[in-house]
């Protein structure tokens, strides 16, 4: 998955996430859902940081956030 661009990564991943959040939300999910959120922001910014050679993941964090945002990726929340 490393040679795909950030925007496939994205496409592939938002109808996956929507059916995650139209199967598992009830009112008393959100916090499982919200650590998901997390989980998968995380993997996309180890993935981001190893496609850009960084060694420190987590200052990859923000710009993959915003980079996130722009891309239009679905949240369970």
């Amino acid at each position: 998955m490393r040679s795909k661009s950030f925007a496939e990564q994205v496409k592939w991943l938002n109808p996956k996430i929507q059916g995650w959040r139209n199967y598992y939300y009830t009112n008393y999910s959100q916090k499982r859902l919200a650590k998901l959120d997390w989980y998968i922001l995380q993997r996309l910014t180890r993935w981001y940081a190893k496609k850009r050679q960084r060694r420190r993941w987590m200052g990859s964090l923000s710009e993959v956030r915003y980079i996130a945002v722009q891309y239009g990726l679905e949240t369970l929340l």
